[in-house]
């Protein structure tokens, strides 16, 4: 076994040095190196990589000069150093497509089927769907925004890669949840949207789930959509949808994540003697990332 081992990260190492100039064209084997590298992935299809593909680069002396994205060793380097990047050919076009298309709507599809950079996590779900109007992508700042260290999710990413439940992807999009907290703020909507993909998939798990307090599970989710729009700095919105949840209807495991919404709500508003009513409620654990939210916002 561990002979096996050994060889396998031989042949890796090797393998990757041999590629310096080329990508990766084996999505399974590309999102394995990034799990064990922390790294997110830089995937092209095939078709738009077969003719020049300008970017915008800025250099040491601070000035943007424009490059092709395929002839140039530095952009290559760059590419390298901070993603793993992956070459889809055309030929898997409809089998990722079709599953795409069922379940991710309209603007995720479309980006998936662009000749445009797809940043994706390790289990090849995109994270930059926003569409950019710029001619000209940004490349400086596409590394700056989204050459993301992924070693907060390591865990979630590795147990939900062994084993796809709703507990694995319910982890994880809470993780992701967490991860948006500490993330540039105008990243954050992003990487709620990338957590929202496995909270949805964690629910289409639970119809022929063991789970005992299904209700129970469905308003945490509830909640937890709450604490994205805290997370976005919308504390009025939060606390509005906070204020139509009956509070004799919170189950126990809830209680303290509810009482840390309107906490948090009530501190991003400054209004400090409504969010000391809420304190004393709040696990110790809530009560950190309830500051972490509201530290990050200010």
């Amino acid at each position: 076994m561990k002979k096996t081992i050994l060889l396998f990260v031989f042949v890796l190492t090797a393998f990757n040095f041999c590629l310096a100039q080329e990508w990766f064209t084996s999505l399974k084997v590309a999102k394995k190196l990034a799990l064990a590298q922390d790294k997110m992935l830089f995937v092209m299809w095939e078709n738009a990589m077969s003719y020049p593909y300008p970017v915008l680069i800025n250099t040491e002396k601070g000035e943007s000069t424009i490059t092709d994205l395929f002839d140039d060793e530095r952009i290559d380097k760059l590419i390298w150093d901070y993603f793993i990047p992956v070459k889809i050919y055309e030929s898997k076009y409809a089998e990722l497509s079709q599953q795409i298309k069922e379940t991710r709507g309209t603007k995720y599809f479309n980006k998936f089927i662009d000749d445009s950079i797809k940043i994706m996590d390790v289990n090849g779900n995109i994270l930059n769907i926003n569409t950019s109007y710029e001619s000209i992508e940004n490349l400086s700042l596409l590394i700056k925004l989204y050459a993301l260290n992924t070693s907060f999710l390591k865990q979630e990413l590795i147990n939900y890669s062994k084993n796809k439940s709703l507990t694995t992807s319910f982890s994880l999009a809470s993780k992701y949840l967490d991860f948006a907290i500490y993330a540039e703020k105008n990243l954050r909507l992003e990487i709620i949207q990338l957590a929202n993909i496995y909270f949805e998939e964690s629910k289409s798990y639970l119809t022929n789930s063991g789970l005992k307090n299904k209700k129970a599970f469905l308003q945490n989710c509830d909640l937890l959509k709450i604490k994205e729009y805290l997370i976005l700095n919308k504390p009025r919105k939060a606390l509005r949808h906070l204020k139509k949840i009956n509070i004799a209807e919170i189950d126990n495991i809830n209680k303290s994540l509810f009482s840390s919404l309107n906490y948090t709500g009530f501190k991003l508003l400054k209004n400090e003697e409504n969010a000391a009513l809420w304190k004393s409620k709040i696990s110790l654990v809530d009560l950190r990332i309830a500051n972490f939210i509201i530290n990050n916002n200010f």
